[in-house]
């Protein structure tokens, strides 16, 4: 017969603590996974705003004085 083990309340809390640091470990990590995936559309929402740079006469001249 399988002898029954009878856990006391410190291992009870140990497994308790156990479970949440898991439980938070991967809803840390699936946060993690969907903050990315909103980064990378940002640069696409960057990159329609980037029309306004132009490379004109005068800054075409300051580039010339800028350079080593």
């Amino acid at each position: 017969m399988m002898s029954k083990k009878i856990l006391s309340q410190e291992q009870l809390q140990r497994r308790q603590f156990l479970k949440g640091v898991a439980v938070a470990g991967s809803a840390a990590a699936v946060a993690g996974a969907a903050s990315t995936s909103n980064a990378s559309e940002l640069p696409q929402q960057e990159e329609q705003k980037s029309g306004r740079y132009r490379k004109s006469d005068h800054v075409k001249a300051y580039y010339d004085t800028a350079r080593i």
